[in-house]
């Protein structure tokens, strides 16, 4: 999405009317710190936003509006803040700020991206230190960040189960939650990651997550990297569901 498309579809969100909510606010952020340096670079939120988006989830569950809460708890409503792809600025940032408001997250790690060695992701020490952090969920992102819809029963098993075992050697604790790459599933995906354990997985269909209905099919809100406080609290209210049309 462009600056251009991003800006009219602002315009159109201030034209909707809020909607009471039924069910929970599942956020899907990715990398946070970094200014977007392209005008298609949707998924670079910078610092500034990050923390401003933090503080009005903070304000909100002080006054009781919408708590913070993980992603296989049972409360009905609420936020739940969530991470694709395994960032490193997800431990160098992001986990100081949420620590520090003693906010819950789960984060979804590819385990390809651990292995690569590329810089932009957590390396196997810092996935551990994460994984030890208060409030802290590791879950898994399939193992090579391919789209599952797309490949063949044996190699869907394969990815899902890799990803599996080699998060839980690492960090040594079970791995029940898993975000589809690329928001690629179908009924055949879903069926093999309960096979494999998942108890929770998260899509990138947009929408509220009506908690104990389709734990394998959690709807979520895209954040991307222009989105403001305002933005945030727009998306919260319902302001821009209209564009589960589109997306």
């Amino acid at each position: 999405m462009n600056i251009w498309k991003y800006r009219l579809a602002q315009l159109v969100s201030l034209t909707q009317p809020s909607r009471h909510q039924t069910g929970r606010r599942v956020l899907m952020y990715h990398s946070v710190g970094l200014e977007p340096k392209k005008s298609n670079d949707i998924y670079s939120l910078s610092k500034q936003n990050f923390y401003q988006h933090m503080d009005l989830l903070e304000e909100l569950s002080k006054n009781s509006i919408s708590k913070v809460v993980p992603l296989q708890s049972d409360f009905a409503s609420g936020v739940t803040i969530t991470f694709d792809d395994g960032y490193q600025d997800t431990w160098t940032i992001a986990t100081e700020i949420l620590g520090a408001k003693s906010f819950p997250f789960t984060v979804f790690v590819s385990s390809t991206n651990v292995i690569s060695g590329n810089p932009k992701f957590l390396s196997q020490a810092q996935l551990i230190e994460l994984s030890n952090a208060p409030g802290v969920t590791i879950g898994s992102h399939g193992h090579a960040h391919t789209h599952l819809a797309k490949l063949s029963v044996s190699e869907i098993r394969s990815d899902l189960q890799y990803s599996k075992d080699w998060l839980e050697q690492t960090i040594q604790k079970p791995v029940k939650t898993l975000s589809y790459p690329h928001g690629s599933y179908n009924q055949e995906v879903v069926q093999i990651a309960q096979e494999v354990g998942y108890q929770f997985a998260a899509t990138s269909n947009w929408g509220n997550y009506v908690v104990g209905t389709q734990t394998l099919e959690i709807p979520r809100i895209d954040i991307w990297s222009r989105d403001s406080a305002t933005t945030l609290g727009q998306k919260l209210n319902g302001k821009w569901d209209w564009i589960t049309r589109f997306v």
